[in-house]
């Protein structure tokens, strides 16, 4: 090996390998063979980032042990302390009225109906500390809580006086008809 790797010098440097200079480069072959240093090490090893420190059976009795610690929760006591942390929040308008709604519960999860995708990002601004609220005063590590977005009607806007005529005349088809009998005009 150590052949080898005089040859690759030799073909790379050749005014290395020349008797009359001397050698400044150590031996390759050394090199090769020293992989210890007495240089600290300066990277992380991460093998064992994800391993858990705690043991399987210890594991399950932390969460048999957590599991007993929550207590049950009603949908009375839910509406009670909701309605204790709108109170918090009456400050932030938009956050009050939306904490104002009706919820659905179905343990864990408290799904609340949301009408538009701002009204998703409003409820990320404050979700965590608010589950945080609800598992504090509730006792119960397992709630969550999660929008569902609700499907638009797409109902058509009335603006004009001809959308005001044009929706009445589809409840009651005798307008038309009226209208052309006495020659009127939807828009005065």
């Amino acid at each position: 090996m150590a052949e080898k790797a005089d040859k690759l010098i030799g073909e790379i440097m050749p005014e290395v390998k020349s008797p009359t200079t001397p050698a400044l480069i150590p031996d390759p072959a050394a090199l090769l063979s020293s992989s210890k240093t007495t240089r600290p090490k300066t990277t992380l090893n991460l093998n064992g980032l994800f391993k858990s420190t705690v043991q399987p059976a210890q594991e399950e009795k932390a969460v048999q042990v957590e599991a007993l610690a929550d207590e049950r929760v009603t949908r009375e006591n839910l509406i009670k302390v909701w309605a204790e942390y709108a109170e918090q929040r009456k400050e932030q308008a938009a956050e009050y009225q939306f904490l104002k709604r009706e919820i659905i519960f179905d343990y864990p999860a408290i799904l609340i109906t949301l009408t538009n995708p701002v009204e998703e990002t409003l409820l990320e601004n404050f979700r965590r500390d608010f589950i945080q609220f609800l598992r504090d005063r509730l006792k119960n590590s397992q709630l969550t809580i999660q929008g569902v977005l609700q499907a638009s009607s797409d109902k058509k806007v009335i603006y004009t006086s001809k959308d005001k005529f044009d929706h009445l005349a589809e409840k009651n088809p005798y307008l038309r008809d009226l209208k052309d009998r006495l020659s009127l005009d939807w828009d005065f």
